[in-house]
């Protein structure tokens, strides 16, 4: 394949992933607006019946995802017994203390809990109708567990006005850095998770799921229904601390057979080092520094992807064959596409893996661009790249 015809099939490239991804969709389907629907309330053994969903506006119109799961209790015992504070009072207990004392004093239990904590996220309304009418509700409380800037999943709880039932949206959600916001590839596994330790502890009498054909918001109606135990039978072990365990690929290198090759795999091994650097950078500082805005961290840290990378593919790519430069962009930040989807442990959107294999087209583009000296096709393969940055900002894709 001479020069202009794989520039060619890279630009092929870059327009059909970016297409496919969601540049030519049109909006998403939204929920009709006015009120809410009498027949999309389900009943909750309370006076208040539910729309089992949260909107990012009080109204239908801005619908989100589905609730999921339903405690029926207030929400600070709702509260308690997820943070694994059997006695009810979550905040006299550190998370971290390894005993604490049931009852009378004399009993002493050792508890493995997640480690939930308080979360700060955009507003999210859900919907209640009682004797009194209708009612838009904000979140009572939000918790997470995991890393703002890597993977978590994330709890929005909501009380009925009658403190008879908490209603609870869980959702896996990760940091995804070319859009500069979550993404979230499930809402089921959380909530099975949750569910899971309600189930193996004495934090609960029952846990039951009931089919109450829910749709939309990635319901596939069911919900789960958790009874909560009284306070005095809650002293067993906690148990359900999720283990991830997945390998970050730092360094994969290219073998090729010519020392000619040895500036291109050098420029795909560093570009994947990049990309997983700033994830562990991410997580790392957030970690670190818990009293500074996760947005704050990752400002800055999206500049060296958006900036640095298409700058090491322009000062690198020079002193490789242009062939070897391309597939080195394509092979080396794939690879550590991969390995930070590895590392994250969830479901990638399709829309996200087209999405980022336009991106390796781009570089791809610039790297042939710059290895043969042509501007005009070092220009080409930017702006593909601008394009591909901007979409996801613009929510796009």
């Amino acid at each position: 394949m001479n020069r202009t015809a794989a520039v060619a099939a890279l630009l092929a490239v870059v327009v059909a992933g970016l297409a496919l991804s969601g540049v030519f969709a049109g909006p998403a389907a939204e929920p009709a607006a006015g009120n809410v629907a009498g027949d999309s309330l389900i009943a909750v053994n309370s006076d208040y019946r539910l729309w089992p969903h949260t909107s990012r506006s009080r109204s239908v119109e801005g619908r989100t995802l589905a609730i999921n799961l339903v405690v029926h209790a207030d929400a600070n015992a709702t509260r308690a017994a997820i943070e694994g504070d059997t006695a009810g009072d979550w905040e006299g207990t550190p998370p971290d203390e390894a005993a604490a004392t049931v009852d009378d004093g004399d009993q002493v239990r050792e508890f493995v809990a997640r480690d939930w904590r308080d979360a700060h996220s955009s507003l999210r309304y859900s919907y209640v109708e009682g004797p009194t009418g209708g009612r838009w509700l904000d979140e009572t409380f939000e918790l997470h567990d995991g890393r703002y800037l890597g993977v978590r999943d994330h709890l929005r709880a909501y009380e009925a006005p009658d403190g008879e039932y908490t209603a609870i949206q869980a959702h896996e959600e990760y940091y995804d850095w070319f859009r500069l916001r979550h993404t979230v590839p499930d809402i089921d596994a959380p909530a099975t998770r949750l569910e899971d330790e309600f189930t193996e502890s004495d934090r609960a009498t029952e846990v039951r799921r009931e089919y109450r054909g829910i749709d939309g918001g990635r319901s596939d109606g069911w919900l789960s229904v958790i009874e909560l135990a009284a306070a005095a039978a809650l002293a067993g072990t906690l148990l359900g601390r999720r283990t991830r365990e997945a390998a970050l690929d730092l360094a994969r290198r290219l073998r090729t057979d010519a020392s000619r090759h040895a500036a291109a795999a050098t420029l795909g091994v560093a570009l994947g080092a990049v990309l997983l650097g700033v994830r562990v950078a991410g997580v790392t500082l957030e970690a670190a520094l818990p009293g500074l805005s996760p947005k704050a961290i990752a400002s800055p840290l999206y500049l060296v992807l958006a900036a640095g990378l298409p700058a090491l593919v322009v000062w690198r790519a020079p002193r490789a064959d242009p062939a070897a430069a391309a597939v080195a962009v394509v092979v080396g930040l794939g690879a550590g596409f991969l390995a930070d989807f590895a590392a994250l442990g969830v479901a990638v959107p399709p829309d996200l893996i087209l999405h980022r294999a336009a991106l390796l087209a781009a570089l791809g583009v610039v790297a042939i661009g710059r290895a043969v000296t042509d501007r005009p096709v070092t220009a080409v393969g930017l702006a593909a790249w601008a394009v591909g940055l901007a979409l996801p900002l613009a929510n796009v894709v």
